[in-house]
């Protein structure tokens, strides 16, 4: 038998940038993914403690998707089975430490399936490989068209409290940035209490209206693009120089591209010199622009982004992910009486305008923290 554990991520620049293959800064946290395996031929046979289900199914089998927990490992099964013709599988139970939403929870998931079944098949795959594994399985089977932030944090972050994975999603460069000085902070993290959302939130309307954006732009200038349009491969200037000929939802997430472009390049500097404040802005205003211009969020994840930009000794706080449902997080400085003012203004505030929420709704400090060995136990 083995365990494997799979940390969440936070992402504290370059929000809803990397499918245009923008830059961002990612770090992983001590909160994550657990997966308790043993290889079993020919099959899966998996238990999740969170759903209290299991799901059973033969490798070679027709892989249909069916709207629940599972898919998600039958896309890990379906891409390697289709890579590398796989022959083994894993019998065990999983289980995902905090509430999903935002946190790169479905990668640390995932992560943890594709490790897994490449270890009990004796596959040695180099990171950079399993971060396009893994976005393949989202885009071609689960049918999001997701970036690479997630899985490329999870797997390429390191464990220093006093770096930040600096990410280039064009062309897969990475850096762990330290800073010269030490930066004494500590990260809370708000759960909203919002397990589901019950509309569409839009994200791969957000992902085509980049795109949308981008071929307008092209089309202004008299150029026929094959292939792909990412944000990312033309000049802000020229997206300045045509911004009002586009229509007002195109233009707003353009302007939330560019200038979160901005945000990334400003904050790693910042972070080098161990500028927590100044970061922290950032951070701010990186979760206005995915408010009024990306036009993500509801109103129980907004509400917890002012509440928590409105106190002090928070350096900075934004939603995590698309702030529909799930977690906000701020970086704010590491002291306990701190700690523990965020925690009385917030269950104040949040529970008095939503009391409904009051059993699921919690608040957490976090450790970064990457860890990600296969270990066997007993």
């Amino acid at each position: 038998m083995f365990t494997i554990f799979i940390p969440y991520r936070i992402c504290p620049l370059g929000a809803h940038i990397d499918h245009q293959k923008g830059k961002v800064l990612g770090i992983t946290i001590d909160r994550g993914t657990i997966l308790k395996f043993e290889k079993i031929e020919g099959k899966i046979k998996l238990k999740s403690i969170n759903f209290n289900e299991e799901v059973e199914f033969e490798i070679n089998e027709e892989l249909d998707k069916e709207g629940k927990w599972f898919d998600l490992l039958k896309g890990c099964v379906y891409i390697l089975r289709d890579t590398f013709k796989i022959k083994n599988g894993i019998k065990g139970e999983i289980l995902g430490q905090l509430p999903s939403g935002g946190i790169g929870s479905s990668a640390s998931c995932g992560l943890a399936y594709l490790l897994a079944l490449e270890y009990v098949n004796n596959l040695n795959i180099p990171k950079e490989e399993n971060i396009f594994l893994f976005q393949k399985v989202e885009n071609e089977y689960l049918n999001v068209k997701s970036g690479i932030l997630d899985q490329s944090t999870i797997l390429l972050n390191n464990s220093d409290k006093n770096s930040i994975l600096y990410l280039d999603c064009r062309d897969i460069k990475y850096e762990n940035v330290k800073s010269k000085n030490e930066i004494d902070y500590s990260i809370v993290m708000v759960y909203s209490g919002i397990e589901k959302v019950l509309h569409d939130t839009g994200y791969n309307k957000r992902v085509e209206e980049c795109k949308m954006a981008g071929k307008q732009i092209l089309e202004f200038l008299g150029k026929n693009y094959e292939g792909d349009i990412y944000l990312r491969n033309i000049d802000k200037e020229v997206f300045l120089k045509y911004k009002e000929q586009l229509p007002e939802n195109l233009r707003k997430r353009a302007e939330h591209f560019y200038s979160e472009m901005e945000r990334v390049e400003k904050g790693i500097e910042f972070w080098k010199s161990g500028e927590i404040k100044e970061f922290g802005k950032l951070i701010k205003e990186s979760g206005e622009s995915s408010i009024k211009n990306y036009e993500c969020g509801g109103k129980e994840l907004i509400k917890i982004y002012e509440i928590l930009n409105s106190i002090r000794n928070v350096y900075g706080a934004r939603f995590s992910g698309a702030g529909f449902r799930g977690w906000c997080f701020g970086f704010i400085k590491n002291e306990e009486n701190v700690k523990k003012e965020i925690k009385e203004i917030l269950e104040n505030e949040y529970l008095k305008i939503f009391p409904q929420y009051k059993e699921k709704f919690k608040i957490i400090f976090v450790d970064k923290k990457l860890s990600i060995d296969i270990k066997s136990f007993i």
